[in-house]
């Protein structure tokens, strides 16, 4: 931590301009000693992707979907007690997409799995880069549930770019990436019932919305 602290004040002194990926980022460079006139934002951007925009024609259930690392930073556990709360969970399903990185998430995603045993919830595992397209194209609505401050999310902008909407905690960059009620909904980080109050919205009124006029 001390070398880290060493690191950035030497940053801070020596650079003549900083590039954040958000306005979150940009904040917290400044709150650690950076002169705001050093700081520009520039979001991240994506390849565009070369598959076609997709919008599931099924209508019997709303299937949620999570593509991430399985650990708590992450926000999986928020998640699953969320969803797992759902009134009409007959019109709902849950699949998430991803493994653990090391033997802490490991124990962390075996308690989860052993918790929420629902058939409704679908583990997938790891999937292949290449392979997610086609494990999500059906999928309706990204979660993406982290409570911990993020730089940007790549996996909102590619879930964005494939047209399905995301509901994401406040946690940074989703900020940038997420307008309310136009390509997604926005909630308090680490806050089971608010993301289960949407959750439960989206379920009982669909989505109403089409993400491709926005792809340009």
């Amino acid at each position: 931590i001390q070398n880290k602290k060493a690191e950035w004040r030497t940053i801070c002194g020596k650079a003549t301009q900083i590039i954040a990926p958000s306005n979150a980022i940009a904040e917290a460079m400044c709150r650690n000693g950076l002169s705001r006139e050093k700081v520009t934002v520039i979001p991240h951007g994506i390849p565009k992707t070369t598959q076609p925009v997709v919008l599931s024609e099924r209508s019997d259930k709303i299937r949620f979907f999570y593509v991430g690392r399985i650990c708590r930073v992450k926000g999986v556990h928020v998640l699953l007690e969320a969803f797992n709360g759902i009134p009409a969970s007959n019109k709902s399903e849950l699949h998430i997409i991803g493994g653990a990185g090391n033997k802490g998430e490991q124990r962390y995603m075996d308690a989860l799995q052993h918790r929420y045993t629902a058939s409704n919830i679908v583990w997938h595992g790891k999937v292949a880069p290449d392979k997610v397209f086609d494990t999500i194209k059906d999928f309706d609505v990204m979660v993406h549930p982290t409570i911990c401050l993020e730089i940007f999310g790549l996996n909102i902008a590619e879930a964005l770019a494939m047209n399905k909407p995301v509901l994401a905690t406040r946690c940074g960059g989703a900020e940038m990436q997420i307008f309310e009620n136009v390509n997604g909904w926005l909630v308090t980080p680490n806050d089971v019932e608010a993301l289960r109050t949407k959750m439960d919205w989206i379920v009982e009124n669909g989505i109403s919305f089409n993400l491709s006029r926005l792809s340009d």
